[in-house]
């Protein structure tokens, strides 16, 4: 039974909803929401597939500023083509509307009461959505025509609860940090469906910016166009210009406001898409993981997805950030088991146990912990080493029966010579190889250990250093940087657009004048980037430079 369906019956056991007003309703409401196929499916996240039916979405919420064409067609992953048509009449398309919004709302109070309970440990303060369920029924049996003064005052009045459940939802919301959100959905038993994660995009999508919605937003539509692979990397499920197009199609089926009037063609957005390939592109360039560690990478992009505020939203951005989010995070795996091969996963751990993993959640827009991975992978590992074990075992076996076989005379061979080697083998301990039984101990002895070991001696994460905001106001860098924070012993700027015009003792001297300040308010390295998010100066302890300085 999909929520459609739950929420009508929820209604009728509360004598809210006749069967007659909701029979050409519940007709046609189809089980999840995207876009309208004959035949064809939309393959999401975790190999579920959903048939969704554009206009007729019980998801559907579009405004005069977004109009549907009358007939188009899109081309979707599988190759099929998927029909977009606008609904039957103008008063199904509303009913559906409202009873999206409303099922929209219940699937995110039920995701942020699971985060609440398990991970933040309190009681939820549930929202009262009863008279929302008044308002939606008192709507969808108004006969009247939807320019009347009846329907347009059921409107509002459902319009009203539904934005005060919202803003209930929105006020829980800022107590909770990306990183439970993540590891809900992550963890989540049984798996959350894609209608689910598709109403928590929305609800996200459509909030007042700040950074913790803006990180929600990235992991879960992150997490929507990709799917897991057997070890522990994730695989896109469209290519970037079918990412761009669901995006929009998604966008519009949620009512979400155009950021910029040309949207994803603004100039500044193209620029944004294009760093974050330039990201994606300098991860999958190292070939060792200390390369990325040095260079800060991990802390440089997630001060860039913080740097860009609203703009994250614009379609053509978000599809670059969900592409360089599954390349980055796929790179990050890849390195690590290469540094495992080279030595064991104690001395990786030992080695790089000052990551800063929540800036590598970030950067990657899922959950990546260096611990887990080592555990993981170690597990896999020793499963292939048993496998590749016991097949030894038998092989050796087989050569101690063939050469006691054939130390034995013909004549000296009893009939029964098959089942004496059996009982020899399989039931006389002391006639058994000494070497035989010898290997066996030291693999009990190994598994116990590696057991022992990575349940009890491998560390937790630390914890990721603390970011503050650096006041730019009050400081005597006003007018050249846009925005500064201060992460550990690290300073990261955004620098105004006024760099590109000084000369280059005027910008040696400004590099100078932030690593001198360094001691006083707390940090000793420096990280200057431009608009694009690319370093352009940088200094430690012992160096300070200009990257590409102007002549």
């Amino acid at each position: 039974m999909n929520v459609f369906e739950e929420l009508v019956d929820e209604l009728k056991r509360d004598n809210l909803l006749e069967d007659t007003v909701i029979d050409a309703v519940s007709k046609t409401a189809p089980g999840s929401g995207l876009i309208e196929s004959h035949d064809s499916e939309l393959e999401f996240a975790e190999s579920e597939t959903i048939t969704t039916k554009f206009n007729e979405s019980p998801e559907q919420r579009l405004v005069e500023e977004m109009p549907v064409a009358e007939d188009a067609d899109l081309e979707m992953a599988n190759g099929e083509t998927v029909e977009i048509r606008k609904a039957a009449s103008e008063k199904e398309f509303f009913q559906k509307r409202a009873v999206g919004e409303v099922s929209s709302l219940k699937m995110v109070e039920h995701i942020l009461t699971g985060v609440e309970r398990e991970y933040m440990k309190i009681v939820p303060n549930a929202f009262d959505d009863f008279n929302a369920k008044v308002a939606l029924n008192n709507f969808i049996q108004v006969t009247e025509a939807i320019t009347s003064d009846e329907h347009k005052n059921a409107e509002f009045a459902l319009m009203q609860e539904t934005e005060a459940w919202c803003s209930a939802l929105a006020e829980r919301d800022k107590n909770i940090s990306v990183g439970s959100v993540r590891r809900f959905c992550e963890n989540a038993k049984p798996m959350l469906s894609s209608q689910a994660m598709l109403s928590l995009a929305r609800f996200y999508r459509n909030l007042p910016y700040s950074e913790g919605v803006r990180g929600k937003f990235d992991f879960i539509i992150t997490k929507l166009f990709s799917r897991p692979t057997h070890d522990q990397t994730r695989q896109l499920l469209f290519t970037r210009a079918e990412m761009l197009g669901h995006i929009k199609t998604l966008y519009a089926d949620w009512s979400s406001i155009s950021l910029y009037i040309t949207d994803d063609m603004d100039e500044n957005a193209m620029l944004t898409a294009a760093s974050f390939e330039d990201f994606g592109k300098e991860a999958v360039a190292a070939i060792e993981f200390d390369e990325l560690i040095r260079s800060d990478f991990f802390n440089r992009m997630r001060f860039f997805k913080e740097s860009i505020t609203e703009l994250f939203f614009a379609p053509v951005v978000t599809a670059a950030a969900i592409e360089s989010n599954i390349t980055i995070g796929n790179v990050y795996i890849e390195l690590i088991e290469r540094e495992k091969e080279r030595s064991n996963a104690a001395s990786v751990h030992d080695k790089y146990s000052y990551v800063d993993e929540r800036a590598v959640s970030h950067a990657t827009g899922r959950t990546l912990e260096m611990v887990d991975l080592l555990r993981e992978r170690s597990l896999e590992l020793e499963e292939d080493e048993l496998v590749v074990e016991e097949k030894n075992e038998v092989e050796e076996v087989k050569e101690v029966v063939e050469t006691i076989e054939i130390a034995v005379p013909e004549k000296a061979k009893p009939k029964t010579a098959v089942w004496s080697l059996k009982n020899l083998v399989g039931f006389d301990l002391l006639g058994m190889n000494r070497a035989l039984v010898a290997v066996c101990v030291l693999l009990i002895i190994s598994s116990v250990g590696l057991y022992v070991w990575a349940n009890y001696f491998i560390e937790d994460a630390p914890t990721a250093t603390s970011v503050r905001n650096f006041d730019i106001a009050n400081s005597t860098f006003m007018g050249e940087l846009k925005v500064a924070r201060v992460s550990g012993e690290n300073f990261y700027g955004v620098l105004l657009p006024t760099w590109e015009t000084m000369t280059k003792e005027r910008q040696q001297n400004l590099l100078e004048r932030i690593h001198q300040a360094g001691p006083a308010n707390g940090w000793s390295r420096v990280n200057l980037m431009n608009g694009a998010g690319k370093t352009v100066a940088y200094s430690t302890p012992t160096r300070i430079e200009l990257v590409n300085p102007q002549p």
